[in-house]
């Protein structure tokens, strides 16, 4: 390795990482790929993972698939005092490594490393007893490939993390790739990215569907170039319905979810468009949110977690896709309101409301398209 390492500290863990890595605008990847700019996602997962082992019953384990040179496997090590192992795994001996050496520095003494590929490492821990109780799996592109043996590698009632940054694909560039590896397609719009969330899960649900088990989503979040989904696993079969579509009108900007394809409008009677099939059920786990926010404050995360987890909080409940201000002051022809308005005048009538972690301008309500427009407007 020729390349300058240099030491760094995240959270509260000291990492060495590639000089390149922190001074070149795209991350090199050798010897080892790191993205400083990720450091939002690591501490959100950071949150997510303290918050789901709080109070569980099971050995506490940590897998990484896919580590680089394991910075996210090491601040849970290091960070988290109720995790008894992690193991990070790479086929790069290099970024191993490096992993290695900032294991030591830390002083950790409950973290392994694994060279080998992904599915065969986490097939190598597959049988009960083997598995661990967070499984992180954060690759360049799409996660599809892997979702079958994450699962199978996480404990019945443990938790998946997967990652997702083909995000051309997620957003309706090229449909049939994301067909071939969501088993659904996207539809472009101005809340795209809760549509590219909902596919990642959909895909699971049918992964999780051939293996006779369910999920619940726990938490999703998305910044930059990525999306990133947490959910529980479940050793019974789904029993409600939760794969459907997201029937969109372009002309009156009309949206809702459904079980079946709707192709004409139910408000205008335009050709709708559709995304899908993708996952309809909840985003979100209320309680598990509320975890969230009470295990923050004894770590050491960027102040903006805590407005990504308080718009989490609020939305929970509320139904499926978002509004933008600005795509309602284009239709009244009118200046965006402030969000705050927005949704107190909404909620004055009687509706529900909130904003969204998903977008700074966006927000959520029970109340539909024509009747927005008409509060808004007054």
């Amino acid at each position: 390795m020729n390349e300058e390492i240099i030491e760094i500290t995240e959270g509260s863990t000291k990492l060495f990482v590639p000089k390149g890595s922190m001074t070149e605008k795209v991350p090199p990847k050798e010897p080892a790929f790191f993205n400083p700019r990720a450091s939002l996602s690591r501490d959100l997962s950071i949150i997510a993972c303290s918050a789901f082992w709080k109070d569980y019953k099971f050995p506490k384990i940590f897998f990484d698939g896919l580590s680089g040179l394991g910075a996210r496997g090491l601040r849970i090590a290091n960070e988290i005092s109720e995790v008894e192992k992690v193991i990070v795994n790479d086929v790069n001996p290099n970024a191993l490594d490096i992993a290695l050496r900032s294991a030591k520095i830390n002083n950790l003494e409950n973290f392994e490393i694994s060279e080998n590929e992904t599915c065969r490492f986490l097939s190598s821990h597959s049988r009960m007893n083997e598995r661990a109780s967070i499984v992180d799996i954060d690759p360049f592109g799409s996660p599809s490939k892997y979702i079958d043996c994450a699962i199978r590698a996480t404990m019945h009632s443990g938790m998946l993390a997967l990652t997702a940054t083909d995000l051309q694909v997620l957003h309706g560039l090229f449909n049939k790739a994301a067909k071939r590896r969501y088993y659904g397609t996207p539809v472009k719009t101005e809340f795209s990215n809760e549509i590219a969330i909902r596919l990642i899960l959909g895909c699971v649900s049918f992964v999780a569907g051939r293996l006779d088990i369910s999920f619940q989503p726990l938490f999703v979040d998305h910044d930059m170039h990525y999306y990133r989904t947490y959910m529980k696993i479940l050793n019974t079969p789904e029993k409600e319905e939760k794969i459907g579509y997201i029937i969109f009108c372009r002309s009156c900007k009309d949206r809702y979810t459904e079980i079946t394809r709707q192709d004409k409008c139910r408000k205008c009677g335009h050709e709708t468009e559709i995304a899908g099939p993708l996952w309809i059920g909840k985003l979100f786990e209320k309680e598990f949110i509320q975890k969230m926010k009470n295990v923050k404050n004894d770590l050491i995360v960027n102040k903006k977690c805590d407005r990504i987890i308080e718009r989490a909080e609020e939305e929970a409940e509320l139904p499926a896709t978002y509004y933008t201000l600005d795509e309602i002051a284009s239709m009244i022809k009118s200046a965006p309101l402030k969000l705050n308005e927005a949704i107190e005048r909404l909620r004055a009538q009687g509706y529900k409301a909130s904003m969204t972690s998903l977008n700074p301008g966006g927000f959520r309500t029970d109340c539909e398209i024509d009747k927005i427009t008409q509060i808004f407007q007054n």
